[in-house]
């Protein structure tokens, strides 16, 4: 069983909890940050952009960290070094990468039960990283679009209301694999998905949601552009339509567990020739050799 970091114990992932009365603000009032990153081999990928992403959420919501930058990495970095005798398999199988999910919940509340009464507590839960299967990125994956604007879209919050709904309904209701929120005005601009930024190509360029404060700064996605750039892929950031979508050329999506997914469907309609695109397997494969030379 992995190890995970539980405010300033080391303890078996399973032997977790959080305790109730200590962090009322976290558990009552859903006042929590987080973000989620993945190792490869010894090292935390992109470990410093997760951390300057969670101090910029903590600055929008007004949470007092317990932590400075420097702190923060060096018990992330010393809980994957406890995780060391986990991931040694004794064997010819590669060792398993770690997921964590490093989280800051709000601790007491005030004596008016809304505030809180001091700085947050830090969570690093660990579990071993399972990727998606390989027909995802052979095939293609397709999505359902919803209707959402996600509260403080620049941050990382807890509040994933928005995607549980839509998986129970629009997903169900395709088929599909996950959602993708479009703004719930009459403009119907595409955003972001549940947990993962979207980009579609047009033309031979790579276009996406632009960083306004409607949708999360992914860490994946800023990989991904610049790699586009780096190898002469056109790359807008800009706004476009649901409408938009149908005469997409090609679709796919970015997030840190998940790199970059193909997308061949949405709702009831195809994008594209309904198979993965040229520039996105181009991408996906400049993401692998990216990480591999991390």
């Amino acid at each position: 069983m992995p190890i995970s970091y539980s405010n300033g114990q080391y303890i078996p992932t399973d032997q977790l909890t959080l305790p109730v009365s200590s962090d009322t603000i976290g558990t009552f009032r859903g006042f929590r940050i987080f973000t989620a990153c993945r190792t490869i081999g010894q090292k935390v990928f992109c470990l410093d952009d997760h951390i300057e992403r969670l101090f910029k959420s903590a600055e929008a919501i007004c949470m007092e960290l317990p932590h400075g930058r420097d702190q923060l990495r060096g018990i992330i970095e010393e809980t994957v070094e406890r995780n060391k005798r986990f991931r040694t398999s004794g064997g010819s199988e590669p060792e398993p990468d770690l997921l964590l999910e490093i989280m800051y919940s709000g601790g007491q509340a005030a004596p008016n039960g809304v505030a809180p009464a001091g700085s947050a507590i830090l969570y690093v839960v660990v579990f071993s990283l399972k990727l998606p299967p390989m027909l995802w990125y052979q095939d293609g994956i397709t999505l359902a679009s919803y209707p959402y604007q996600r509260q403080w879209p620049e941050v990382k919050l807890l509040n994933y209301v928005g995607a549980v709904i839509a998986h129970q309904t629009v997903v169900k209701k395709y088929g599909a694999d996950e959602a993708l929120f479009i703004s719930p005005d009459d403009r119907q601009i595409v955003l972001e998905g549940t947990t993962f930024n979207f980009f579609i190509v047009k033309d031979g360029a790579m276009i996406t949601h632009p960083l306004d404060g409607n949708i999360l700064s992914g860490i994946t996605r800023r990989v991904a552009l610049e790699l586009a750039r780096q190898n002469g892929i056109p790359v807008k950031e800009d706004y476009f339509e649901f409408n938009d979508l149908k005469s997409a050329d090609e679709a796919f999506i970015t997030s840190s567990t998940r790199n970059v997914v193909p997308i061949v469907k949405i709702d009831d309609f195809k994008i594209g020739n309904g198979k993965p695109g040229e520039i996105t397997k181009k991408l996906g494969e400049k993401f692998k050799e990216y990480q591999r030379e991390y």
